[in-house]
């Protein structure tokens, strides 16, 4: 008798799963959708013919982390690294000659979206989750002028935490290219 019902079950699964128009493994291990939805950005709050950069100094050693704003919405953070002028130089060079972009540009985590809104900034991109899926966050951020932002708070998983990270305007060309498979 348990063997039927669970041949039966699996079959019920098996037509419910198979009419539906995503496939089980879609619903099960399918990374978040981003909530914002991506518009152009045709405002002057804030330059987009570069990057911006913030520094922190981590166990006495300087670090930095950028970050990209395009005109279509996106937006491309670059990943930390430890800095000195030699090894900014280095990423200028490999973001300029797109090398940057065809090692980087499959991968979800640097990818995301922003809007602007008066002197408001929010970001939205993806970080891992724990289920090893990838769930959105989202960054809010006060625009100070036009080369300079401060991002005060995140939000993932509806956990918020404080940040104090500002940015600051580093112009910048060619900048690597925003398409990519995740934002349309």
């Amino acid at each position: 008798m348990n063997h039927r019902i669970l041949i039966l079950s699996a079959i019920v699964l098996a037509v419910v799963f198979s009419s539906c128009e995503r496939s089980f493994e879609e619903i099960i291990f399918r990374d978040e959708k981003l909530s914002m939805k991506r518009t152009n950005y045709t405002g002057s709050e804030l330059r987009t013919d570069g990057y911006y950069i913030k520094y922190d100094t981590i166990s006495g050693e300087v670090w930095a982390a950028t970050q990209f704003l395009y005109r279509n919405g996106v937006s491309c953070n670059g990943y930390r690294f430890s800095l000195s002028e030699s090894e900014l130089s280095e990423f200028e060079e490999k973001y300029a000659d797109g090398s940057y972009y065809d090692k980087y540009s499959g991968n979800k985590l640097l990818w995301g979206i922003f809007q602007i809104e008066g002197n408001t900034i929010v970001f939205e991109g993806w970080a891992h989750d724990h289920d090893g899926k990838y769930a959105t966050f989202k960054q809010y951020g006060t625009i100070l002028n036009d080369t300079t932002f401060h991002i005060y708070k995140d939000v993932f998983k509806n956990e918020e935490m404080v940040l104090d990270n500002t940015f600051h305007f580093k112009q910048f060309a060619p900048k690597p290219d925003s398409t990519n498979s995740f934002i349309k």
